[in-house]
């Protein structure tokens, strides 16, 4: 195989490996229908109502924020895969770029799920979702470190270097899913308060529906 052919053979798995990262966050991301459609998603689940103390204004809010901001480090993410896929001959300054807006999203989710209104501190519902938050932010570290290491290299080793920011992108949509599974399972908790907010705020319903 020529050198021309072996980069071509590897520009293509680039392109397999970025639509596959994209393919694993949104099914993995994706809610499951709901069996019960005009029921709250906690009655849907547990087959009876909301048993818990009602979320405050405040809970709920918070709630919305951290699916927001969850929703916006998956759409960022996803176009660093965009970015990966694209290639060209500035990629790794359009890398850096979107890696920088992936740091402030992760770093606005992380603040955000840290800022639990008081009172809330001990519902476990709220646990659940800040450990998946703390694997991400180790997953987010592995893409950074790849994204760096496309800049200065050059032929088969560019394309390489593209193949890893495509595998850890795609890691990292997989452990934003695991957050999103977790926003999902508290509000399917009706003796949660936590788990009520989540289910109430308007920002929460493409991730828990």
């Amino acid at each position: 195989m020529t050198k021309s052919a072996s980069q071509q053979h590897l520009r293509a798995l680039i392109g397999l490996l970025a639509a596959a990262a994209l393919l694993t966050g949104c099914a993995q991301s994706e809610p499951s229908a709901s069996p019960m459609p005009s029921a709250t998603s906690s009655e849907a689940a547990t087959g009876s109502p909301a048993t818990g103390t009602p979320p405050t204004e405040e809970q709920t809010a918070w709630a919305g924020d951290v699916c927001s901001s969850t929703s916006t480090l998956k759409t960022d993410v996803q176009g660093l895969v965009s970015t990966v896929a694209a290639g060209g001959d500035d990629v790794s300054a359009r890398l850096n770029t979107q890696m920088e807006t992936i740091k402030d999203s992760a770093a606005a989710l992380a603040a955000t799920i840290k800022a639990v209104p008081r009172g809330s501190e001990d519902d476990p519902e709220v646990s659940a979702v800040r450990q998946s938050s703390d694997n991400l932010g180790s997953a987010i570290s592995d893409l950074e470190a790849s994204v760096a290491s496309v800049e200065g290299a050059t032929g088969t080793g560019l394309v390489v270097a593209l193949g890893s920011v495509a595998g850890d992108a795609g890691a990292s949509l997989t452990a934003l899913a695991s957050t999103v599974t977790a926003i999902g399972a508290a509000a399917a908790d009706g003796t949660s308060t936590v788990g009520q907010a989540f289910d109430a705020a308007p920002e929460c319903s493409s991730l828990t529906r």
